[in-house]
């Protein structure tokens, strides 16, 4: 049965491509959890004590963390960028991985449902 406050082919086929979209940009993720573990090799910091807020400003993204500032909360991004990056970037990477993973089956099924049934 379908909803009928949505329009279930254009659900399905965003579910199918949020789910695709997942996979594939698990190589990016890769590399960035990479390059974030490329600072942990130097003796300044460690698994724990690097954070994301270091991670921006040793990098070009110290601008991007400028202009977050100017529009979020900003004892809430103290709080989100105090965390370790990477651990951070791990559990980022795994959870989108499985999410992908497990998201697409079920996106595939609704949508063979939604066309030959």
């Amino acid at each position: 049965m379908m909803n009928p406050f949505t329009n279930g082919i254009l659900v399905n086929k965003a579910l199918l491509w949020f789910a695709y979209f997942l996979v594939f940009t698990t190589p990016i993720q890769i590399i960035f959890c990479l390059w974030v573990y490329s600072f942990l090799f130097s003796n300044e910091y460690s698994l724990l004590t690097f954070s994301t807020s270091d991670f921006m400003n040793l990098t070009f993204l110290i601008h991007i963390k400028v202009w977050m500032y100017s529009w979020f909360w900003n004892d809430f991004l103290n709080f989100i960028w105090a965390l370790p990056a990477a651990i951070m970037v791990t559990l980022k990477l795994l959870i989108n991985t499985w999410l992908g993973f497990w998201l697409l089956p079920i996106a595939k099924k609704l949508n063979h449902l939604e066309i030959y049934g």
